[in-house]
């Protein structure tokens, strides 16, 4: 895959430019892991394919192309756009302190909402316009262990010790002419590089989880004519928060890791970071991310992902409120809007603006964290 193809398609498909994000997220699930100390083998077979971090975080976007479905879980409590009568049953309604028990560890979004009110009312995802990117990453998950399974040799080496039949340095055959067909491996079919791209695939899923409006039927404009709503925030909006985001994360020349790089990822991820930029989570001791691994989720990705995304509704509906007339305060470019939002200034009901930073390293800290916990759980799954 040519660096060239990889450029036309990030313009011709993706829109704006939030591929740095995805590629230091990864990154930093990476350094997470191998700070934690408890998943080596599965850090040394990441670390093998560095240069496919850039470009593996991105494919969801430039050669799966399911933004439309994949990447999103567009909810609301708007009984007249999910339902004549939205459900009451408890499922539906999810307060901050729910929330709380059901993710695992220090989830510094779930404090930010803790007082948002859409979490008082059942909300839940649109039943056709809604997306599945819960799914998604389970399925991801799930086939990691499975190309696992079916890697090929050293790293089937890395399986359940009870796996008997798995060939390794000390039962290879010498003379491979003389042994039965039968008898001869039946893999090996996916490769360490192949079992990498999908660890990198699967993290932008999960970031995307975090996106806010990624998860708020208000950033969706209707396909079919039938739907009597309409688009209820500004199509700018969504992606001039992202472009915002990306210019505060290391260039595109540091995150493009080759064997001529030599810089460490600690550097890189840490000390490359550019000058003004506005994420603090290894310099602000409030965004500090966890240095223990925590081994289980509560329930599986599905679940961690489902909660996730209610998480990131409810910061949406408090950080971008639904009781303003959001087209009316939108700035005509995207340099006005970049210097309302860094100059704190009034932006709507004010709060916007003046929670930019927060919430931004809110949102970074949550799902570097949740990469990696994801990560070794799909890790786990194969090798204990």
């Amino acid at each position: 895959m040519r660096a060239q193809n990889i450029t036309i398609s990030c313009v011709l498909e993706a829109g704006p430019v939030k591929q740095q994000a995805h590629a230091w997220v990864a990154l930093r699930a990476l350094k997470m892991l191998d700070d934690w100390g408890e998943a080596e083998k599965l850090t040394q077979m990441l670390s093998f394919y560095l240069h496919d971090i850039w470009d593996g975080a991105w494919l969801p976007d430039i050669r799966i192309v399911d933004m439309r479905y994949g990447h999103i879980y567009k909810m609301d409590s708007d009984p007249k756009i999910i339902y004549k009568k939205l459900p009451q049953e408890e499922w539906f309604i999810k307060s901050a302190k729910d929330l709380r028990k059901l993710l695992v560890g220090k989830r510094l979004c779930v404090d930010y909402a803790s007082d948002a009110q859409e979490l008082d009312d059942p909300y839940r995802s649109h039943p056709k316009e809604g997306g599945h990117l819960p799914n998604r990453v389970i399925a991801l998950s799930h086939m990691i262990g499975d190309m696992l399974k079916m890697s090929n040799f050293p790293l089937a080496q890395y399986a359940k010790k009870e796996k008997k039949k798995v060939m390794d340095s000390s039962n290879i055959p010498i003379n491979m002419s003389e042994q039965k067909i039968r008898d001869l491996s039946k893999s090996p079919n996916f490769t360490a590089r192949e079992i990498a791209l999908t660890f990198f695939i699967i993290s932008h899923y999960v970031c995307d989880a975090h996106m806010p409006l990624h998860c708020d039927l208000r950033d969706f404009s209707p396909t079919k004519k039938w739907y009597k709503w309409k688009r209820r925030l500004p199509k700018k909006l969504h992606p001039w928060i992202e472009k915002y985001w990306e210019e505060n994360f290391p260039p595109k020349k540091s995150l493009i890791l080759t064997a001529y790089t030599k810089d460490t990822l600690d550097k890189i991820v840490v000390d490359k970071m550019p000058k003004n930029t506005i994420i603090q989570i290894d310099k602000d001791s409030k965004y500090k991310l966890s240095e223990k691994v925590q081994k289980k989720l509560k329930g599986d990705e599905w679940n961690e992902m489902i909660y996730t995304t209610r998480v990131s509704y409810a910061v949406a509906r408090k950080w971008i409120s639904k009781d303003i007339d959001w087209d009316s305060f939108m700035p005509k470019t995207y340099g006005q809007f970049k210097r309302l939002v860094s100059n704190n200034q009034g932006f709507g009901d004010g709060t916007f603006a003046e929670d930019f930073e927060d919430v931004t390293n809110r949102i970074f800290h949550d799902a570097v964290e949740s990469v990696a916990r994801i990560w070794y759980k799909s890790w786990r799954r194969f090798i204990t």
